[in-house]
């Protein structure tokens, strides 16, 4: 979510710009840039204890983002894939915080996520094999009402979190943004970029999450110092465009 916001009208060659490749896995051939022609996205931030979130660190290149001393943030984000160019639609929420690299040439803000639970098997192979995300399968369900949009997250009968994100108006924005992932002992860069209809807002408490009693809820419980957001966006069409790794870098 941390990235560069402009206001635009949709781009009509949004997936007309880029170069494709076909790269074969388990005898399927895959075309990236992945194009998600159409997703809906909520997303909040949450307060966090940044001496805690230290340890989720995979990389001394990485460092927290801390918009006050010993305070960092949680992201929690939700999609819902609609249609997309390689697989079937799935669903996926992503745990994870906000972190800054910075290299010798360049500073770049991001994401890193911890978690990320998909509703289906193809989309769980994919992100494992091609970019190391932390991926498993689980069930991930949404509701909706004239006010908001909420996401139910389980896995193994157990209830993980239960995310709700208040609907705002939006606008047609564009937003590239980085993800941060390891694999085969690499930190590896990707950027992703997105268009579409895009309301934020600062309110207290526009989003809440309300944690279950799964080991992961758990796990995660103590990192939070409030479980109602600092801010949050409701997103309910949006295109985007994840391509392989930009860089990577050495541990």
């Amino acid at each position: 979510m941390i990235g560069l916001l402009i206001n635009m009208k949709l781009d009509e060659d949004f997936f007309d710009k880029y170069e494709y490749q076909i790269v074969e896995f388990e005898g399927e051939k895959y075309e990236f840039p992945v194009k998600y022609y159409d997703l809906q996205r909520i997303a909040a931030f949450f307060p966090a204890s940044a001496r805690k979130l230290k340890k989720y660190l995979p990389s001394k290149k990485l460092k927290l983002y801390q918009p006050f001393p010993g305070i960092s943030l949680i992201l929690i984000i939700a999609f819902k894939y609609r249609k997309l160019s390689n697989i079937e639609p799935y669903n996926e929420v992503g745990i994870g915080f906000p972190v800054v690299l910075k290299t010798n040439k360049q500073k770049y803000t991001g994401s890193y996520v911890i978690h990320l639970p998909v509703s289906t098997e193809d989309s769980c192979k994919g992100g494992i094999e091609f970019w190391g995300y932390p991926k498993f399968v689980a069930d991930i369900t949404f509701e909706e009402t004239d006010k908001a949009l909420t996401c139910f997250l389980r896995h193994e009968n157990q209830d993980i979190l239960e995310f709700r994100v208040n609907k705002l108006e939006t606008e047609a924005l564009s937003e590239d943004s980085n993800s941060f992932t390891v694999k085969e002992n690499k930190l590896l860069r990707s950027i992703i970029r997105t268009q579409g209809f895009s309301g934020k807002s600062r309110e207290k408490g526009g989003a809440t999450l309300t944690l279950g009693e799964h080991p992961i809820s758990k796990e995660i419980e103590p990192l939070f110092r409030k479980t109602k957001s600092v801010l949050h966006a409701y997103e309910p069409k949006i295109q985007l465009i994840l391509p392989l790794a930009e860089e990577e870098y050495d541990l």
